[in-house]
């Protein structure tokens, strides 16, 4: 019983919280701007088709104008590939703790809700793995793995972000953020990352690669805001 209880406090974790997400956020646009400005191969085309099953859909695969302005692109080359790894390393090792700890932290009623507290954990675990995987395989050398990594973090961060607002929904049903509901947050959250996922897809499919870049980055602040939303909670309620 002992072992199964949070390890920190509320004043502890609103830290850690806030450090993995300046972490991630700060190190995901730091190493954008490197690679930006990289220049060199950065700007060159770049076809990737030929490390792809030939039954695989590889429209999406030559790049013309140079890397995409994807989060990814930045995990390529040197120097901002440091960046890039040291951010999304550490902060899916992050992510993986502090899963737990909210875990232990959600008590709610009904085997519903207890279920969906069992299925955040789940995909907390999934992202943050997925996290630190990704940084081994590069998209411009290992595209198949990294697609499969990418996967696993944009489908966990959508199932994480319902699954964890339904477990708290009655937890922290009286929870405000400037006057906000917090529970209206969390699902307006999810319906922003939900909607960025399917028009990525859609714009990858067609060829709009700055475009869909664009809601791979909306998508990511989703997760991260997710996560900021825990944050009143240790504001304005004791924890268990």
């Amino acid at each position: 019983v002992v072992v199964m209880r949070q390890m920190l406090n509320d004043t502890q974790l609103r830290r850690v919280i806030q450090l993995a997400v300046g972490l991630v956020v700060g190190c995901c646009i730091v190493s954008q701007i490197m690679m930006q400005l990289g220049g060199g191969e950065r700007d060159e085309p770049m076809d990737l088709r030929d490390q792809v099953p030939d039954d695989f859909e590889d429209d999406g695969l030559y790049f013309e104008d140079g890397f995409p302005p994807f989060i990814s692109s930045a995990g390529a080359f040197m120097p901002e590939k440091i960046v890039f790894n040291f951010g999304l390393f550490m902060g899916g090792l992050m992510m993986i703790f502090i899963s737990f700890e909210i875990f232990h932290r959600t008590k709610p009623e009904g085997s519903k809700r207890k279920k969906a507290n069992v299925v955040a954990l789940i995909t907390g675990v999934v992202i943050g793995f997925s996290m630190m995987q990704i940084v081994g395989h590069p998209f411009n050398t290992s595209i198949m793995m990294h697609i499969y990594w990418a996967m696993n973090i944009f489908w966990g961060a959508q199932i994480w972000i319902a699954a964890l607002a339904y477990a708290r929904g009655e937890i922290d049903a009286n929870v405000l953020w400037r006057d906000w509901s917090i529970n209206r947050i969390r699902w307006s959250i999810f319906a922003v990352a939900l909607i960025s996922f399917q028009a990525m897809m859609a714009l990858v499919a067609t060829g709009h690669l700055v475009e869909s870049a664009i809601l791979e980055w909306t998508l990511t602040f989703s997760a991260e805001a997710m996560m900021l939303t825990m944050i009143p909670t240790l504001t304005n309620v004791a924890s268990a």
